[in-house]
């Protein structure tokens, strides 16, 4: 398995709370979120059918719902909320100099 390296994915000034937005890293697809004050960020396409996943939109405050065909994850865990054994991968990350990077 190679090491891990840090990788721009966005700048913090264009994701505005509640917002999301898909960034190329590497080849990976990663989301970022920006909900109250916190960055996640996820694998960027659902685990049904590899839609967009920031196509979706919010249920509650951590719940996003894929446009695709409804699949609910928590932002928090990347848990596919209606079966424990899918979910998103989640991306630990970090903010300097008001860039936002993702270890991958």
């Amino acid at each position: 398995m190679s090491e891990k390296s840090w990788f721009f994915a966005f700048k913090e000034e264009d994701l505005a709370e509640g917002s999301m937005d898909i960034a190329r890293v590497k080849v990976t697809p990663v989301l970022p979120i920006n909900k109250s004050g916190t960055i996640y960020s996820l694998y960027g396409k659902c685990k049904h059918k590899g839609c967009r996943i920031s196509k979706g939109s919010f249920s509650d405050e951590y719940t996003l719902v894929c446009a695709g065909h409804a699949w609910e994850y928590d932002i928090r865990s990347g848990e596919d909320l209606g079966d424990e054994d899918e979910s998103l991968e989640i991306y630990e990350n970090k903010v300097e100099d008001g860039e936002i990077f993702v270890l991958l």
